[in-house]
């Protein structure tokens, strides 16, 4: 079974199972039932629904709303900080500081919960806003109040240069898409092999790509990079931040992209916010239709 087979494994890799500190968990959509007890060594294991990894919470049903409500409760106890310091720090210096201890969880391995349900990502985004207004000078009206709304964010993102935890996202999904599709000598295998050869490119459609789409658009994986790392290369967002020097230079890339998130996400009116790339990722187009050659220069080299 399981577990002897775990216990054969980890002797003959010479470790030493710490059995009191060993749980298991059962990764389903469904609630399951486990009657049977689990032992290893005679020694009862005990099952979690949420077990912390490399400082990422993992749930059972892995929708990460445990992980995404933990970062949201670090964010706010910073953010009360920030609020009861602003008046003794400079503009720069509380800019630091909104890097370090709000941005900088945002940022962490936001490629593994970072495609979870839009709620989720809401939250994070309306505490990222109270963050900001810690950061803006001057008087700034921080909840709603006496019928007045909280200060409109908008406009401070453009001019600090923040990316919103929509833009965090996708730009680290197509920042690691670049590395693998132009980068990937500086690769290990298993890195390479994230996304499969015939996942979709800019010229692909539904009819050469059923393969693909019959495993990665089904529910175990669409809401993961898996499944939205190809769609968003094939998005009008990278193509705006892909220019031929950035098939050669990383950094190149990653600053386009920064650049590329900024002015996006700053369109439309300051009290209005688009629509987010990270929610309205395009979809495989079902006609065969040839698009312009001359508007995509990673795709051609992909082909």
């Amino acid at each position: 079974n399981l577990s002897s087979e775990l216990q054969k494994w980890v002797n003959s890799n010479g470790l030493l199972l710490n059995l009191k500190k060993t749980k298991y968990m059962i990764f389903s959509s469904k609630d399951v039932e486990n009657t049977r007890e689990l032992k290893i060594g005679g020694t009862c294991i005990e099952r979690k629904k949420e077990a912390r990894f490399l400082g990422v919470i993992l749930d059972d049903k892995l929708n990460w709303s445990k992980h995404i409500s933990t970062i949201k409760s670090k964010m706010s106890r910073y953010v009360g900080i920030m609020y009861k310091i602003k008046k003794r720090l400079p503009l720069n210096v509380r800019i630091q500081i909104y890097h370090s201890f709000v941005q900088s969880h945002l940022n962490y391995c936001s490629l593994i919960w970072g495609f979870s349900c839009k709620s989720q990502i809401e939250l994070l985004f309306r505490c990222q806003k109270k963050a900001m207004r810690a950061i803006m000078p001057g008087y700034v009206n921080y909840f709603y109040k006496d019928g007045k709304l909280p200060a409109h964010t908008k406009e401070s993102f453009f001019e600090y240069k923040i990316i919103t935890v929509h833009g965090i996202i996708a730009n680290n999904a197509l920042l690691l898409m670049h590395r693998i599709r132009n980068f990937s000598l500086s690769l290990p295998s298993s890195v390479k092999l994230l996304i499969p050869d015939n996942a979709p490119t800019f010229y692909t459609t539904e009819d050469n790509n059923n393969i693909w789409l019959s495993k990665y658009g089904s529910p175990n994986y669409k809401k993961s990079f898996f499944f939205k790392g190809p769609l968003l290369a094939m998005s009008q967002f990278n193509i705006d931040a892909t220019s031929p020097s950035s098939l050669l230079s990383l950094n190149i890339y990653k600053n386009s992209l920064k650049l590329t998130a900024l002015r996006e996400q700053n369109k439309g009116e300051s009290d209005s916010w688009p629509d987010f790339i990270l929610h309205n990722t395009p979809g495989i187009r079902t006609s065969s239709r040839k698009r312009n050659q001359t508007q995509f220069y990673q795709a051609g080299l992909n082909e």
